[in-house]
C-alpha cells in the first residue's frame, strides 16, 4: 500500500487557516459574484465550508453536521473531522489568471476583472495548499502544532491521526520547507522571498531563491544565470513566466517545477550608502595640509551614492583652483575598483586678505614655544590658499598665512 502523508494545520474547532503557494487564487461566492483570496481561514456555517467572513467557497462544499475541525491537504482536499470519524467533504478549485490581470483589494478579498481558468491545487502553476498564520508570530519562526493524516491507496483518510509539534526553522532566504515527496519524484520547488536582494554584478537563481531539488539539480540551478541585476535604487519586477522561461532555457520541464512565493517578484540591488558628508570629510582631510582654512561651500542637498558592497575608500584625485575657490574631486573605490566620483567646491573660511604686494605688515614667526615679531614687506598674495609671501628687513623671504589679527603668521 502506498502511503501518502499530508501535513495539515491543526486549527481550532471548525477552522483551517490556509494559503495558496502558487499562481492560483481561492474562490468564494459573495453577494452574487466571485471574489478571490491568496489566503483565508476556512470554517463551517449552516452546512457549508465558508471563509472567516462567512462566504462559501466556490464551488460549494457541503458538510451537513458541524464538525470538530476543518482540514485541507496539499491538493485542496477538504476533510471534516468529527470525534468518531473523518469525512472527505470535497476539493477546492482555484482560479488562474493571465499575468496582465491585476487584483484589486476589496475588504478581505481580491477582485480580478478578467477571465480566470479553473484549476485544481497541485496541478502545474496552480500551486499547493499550505498552512497560513493569520496573526501572531510570523510564519517560519518558533514551534507550530500540526496533524499528520495518513491516506490509504484509494485516497481516503485512514484511522491513524498523529499530532506532532515541529520547529519550523527559517531557510536561507525564506521560511519555506520543501515537499520531500515531490522532490523524491524528481520535482523541483523554488521559493522566493517577498523581496529579492542582490549585492553583486551578476544574478544567479541561487542568489534570489531557496531551491529544493535533488543535489545534482540544486547544484545546477543555484548557478543558473538570471541576467543582469537591476541598477542601484531602481528595483525591478518580474512575473513567474520569466522564471519559468529561464528554467526552460536550461532544459527543465515546467510540469516538474513549483514556484513558491509572490506572484510578482521584486528584485533590488543593495550595497552601501555613501553620503555627501562622507565625500566632504574625505575632501577636507585630503586638502588639510595645504588648505587648512577651507570649508565646503553650502549647497543644495545632494542624493546619496548607492555603491556595491565591499571595502570603501574615498580618495582625493584632483585639486584645482577656480577664482577664490577650490574644486576638489573625490573618487569612490570599492575593493580597489573606481566606481564613481564627485567634485566639491571649497572656499576659504579664514579672514579675508586685505593686503597687497608692497604693503608693510607685521610678521609673527613661531618656532615651537618661541615667538618673534618683526617687520616685513608683502611680496606675493595667494587669495585662494590664504598664503602671503613676505620679505623681512634681513632680506630673508618667508611664507605664512594671513590672520584675523592683521598679521602674517609663519610657523617654522
Amino acid at each position: 500500500m502506498v502511503s501518502l502523508i499530508c501535513t495539515l494545520l491543526l486549527g481550532s474547532v471548525a477552522g483551517a487557516p490556509i494559503q495558496v503557494d502558487g499562481d492560483g487564487y481561492l474562490r468564494f461566492a459573495k453577494d452574487g459574484a466571485l471574489v478571490y483570496a491568496k489566503h483565508a481561514e476556512l470554517t463551517w456555517k449552516n452546512g457549508l465550508v465558508v471563509s472567516q467572513d462567512g462566504d462559501p467557497v466556490w464551488p460549494k462544499i457541503r458538510v451537513e453536521q458541524e464538525p470538530a475541525a476543518i482540514q485541507v491537504d496539499l491538493k485542496g482536499r477538504v476533510t471534516a473531522i468529527f470525534p468518531d470519524r473523518q469525512i472527505e467533504a470535497g476539493r477546492l478549485v482555484v482560479a488562474l489568471f493571465p499575468d496582465d490581470i491585476r487584483p484589486v483589494v476589496s475588504g478581505n478579498y481580491l477582485k480580478l476583472f478578467g477571465d480566470g481558468e479553473p484549476a485544481e491545487p497541485g496541478q502545474g502553476l496552480a500551486g499547493v495548499i499550505r498552512p497560513w498564520q493569520p496573526s501572531g508570530q510570523p510564519a517560519g519562526q518558533g514551534e507550530q502544532s500540526f496533524v499528520k493524516v495518513h491516506f490509504d491507496q484509494n485516497g481516503e483518510p485512514g484511522g491513524e491521526r498523529t499530532e506532532v509539534t515541529v520547529s519550523n526553522l527559517a531557510a536561507h532566504k525564506t521560511d519555506y520547507q520543501g515537499d520531500d515527496a515531490w522532490i523524491a519524484q524528481g520535482g523541483i520547488e523554488i521559493a522566493f522571498p517577498a523581496r529579492c536582494q542582490i549585492s553583486g554584478n551578476a544574478m544567479a537563481l541561487g542568489d534570489l531563491a531557496d531551491i529544493f531539488a535533488s543535489p545534482a539539480d540544486r547544484a545546477v540551478l543555484e548557478k543558473l544565470d538570471m541576467g543582469n541585476p537591476p541598477v542601484f535604487g531602481a528595483p525591478r519586477t518580474y512575473d513567474r513566466n520569466w522564471v519559468i522561461a529561464q528554467l526552460k532555457g536550461a532544459g527543465y520541464q515546467a510540469a516538474k517545477i513549483r514556484i513558491i512565493g509572490p506572484v510578482r517578484l521584486t528584485i533590488e540591488r543593495i550595497g552601501q550608502t555613501v553620503t555627501q558628508k562622507m565625500f566632504e570629510d574625505a575632501a577636507t582631510a585630503g586638502i588639510a595640509s595645504q588648505y587648512p582654512d577651507f570649508e565646503p561651500e553650502s549647497a543644495k542637498p545632494v542624493p546619496d551614492l548607492q555603491a556595491p558592497a565591499g571595502k570603501l575608500e574615498l580618495i582625493v584625485e584632483n585639486v584645482a583652483k577656480s577664482g577664490k575657490a577650490l574644486s576638489v574631486t573625490v573618487a569612490a573605490y570599492i575593493d580597489g575598483k573606481r566606481i564613481n566620483s564627485r567634485t566639491l567646491s571649497f572656499t576659504n573660511a579664514a579672514a579675508p586678505i586685505s593686503v597687497k604686494p608692497g604693503d608693510e605688515v607685521t610678521v609673527c614667526v613661531q618656532s615651537g614655544p618661541v615667538q618673534i615679531e618683526s617687520a616685513g614687506k608683502v611680496k606675493k598674495v595667494d587669495p585662494v590658499s590664504g598664503q602671503v609671501t613676505v620679505e623681512l628687513s634681513t632680506g630673508k623671504t618667508l611664507v605664512g598665512r594671513w590672520t584675523k589679527s592683521g598679521k602674517v603668521e609663519v610657523k617654522l
